[in-house]
């Protein structure tokens, strides 16, 4: 998003639409998980079994709320546009990958800014690794940052594949942590 959307007018909102819009579907078919009950850090997962994005099941998971179409407003006509090809661009190149299936989708992760840097999103990853060892199944996620793919890779994953889009300026890394 931050090629997509260099400014903060239009990034803030695409990316609060996208986090509405899938934080919605990924709450119902999948599971959130945090340390403590207030939620200093937090991740959302979903099993590759109910990752079938169809329009009725985003409908039916609250994906197009009245949150999400706020969200969206913000966005000028050519700017929704530009959100809805570059999720296209994501789908297509990800369609490029041979990732294993069944597997866990690690679809969001997160830690409070005066939370970070203190091995809160090490300890919850390292529950979600247990789950996972504990379920016989793989972990799979992307991200787009060095420093991220360091982390991941200090937990046990490794690089599947690396994709790139011209048309958008990302490139995103694949990682993938086989059960043990």
């Amino acid at each position: 998003m931050l090629n997509a959307f260099p400014d903060d007018e239009t990034r803030i909102p695409a990316i609060e639409a996208t986090i509405r819009y899938y934080g919605a579907y990924d709450l119902r078919y999948g599971s959130a998980f945090s340390l403590d009950s207030d939620i200093n850090e937090a991740c959302v997962i979903v099993h590759s079994d109910d990752m079938k994005y169809t329009f009725l099941r985003h409908l039916l998971s609250g994906s197009y709320s009245s949150s999400y179409r706020h969200a969206m407003k913000k966005l000028n006509k050519a700017d929704r546009t530009k959100r809805l090809r570059l999720f296209d661009e994501l789908d297509r190149l990800e369609a490029t990958i041979d990732i294993p299936r069944p597997h866990i989708y690690l679809d969001f992760l997160g830690t409070k800014e005066e939370y970070q840097h203190q091995g809160r999103g090490r300890r919850l990853m390292n529950k979600i690794c247990g789950f996972a060892d504990s379920v016989h199944l793989p972990i799979m996620l992307f991200t787009n940052t060095d420093e991220d793919v360091a982390f991941y890779q200090s937990l046990g994953f490794h690089i599947i594949d690396i994709v790139s889009s011209d048309e958008f300026g990302f490139t995103n890394t694949y990682l993938i942590r086989d059960p043990r």
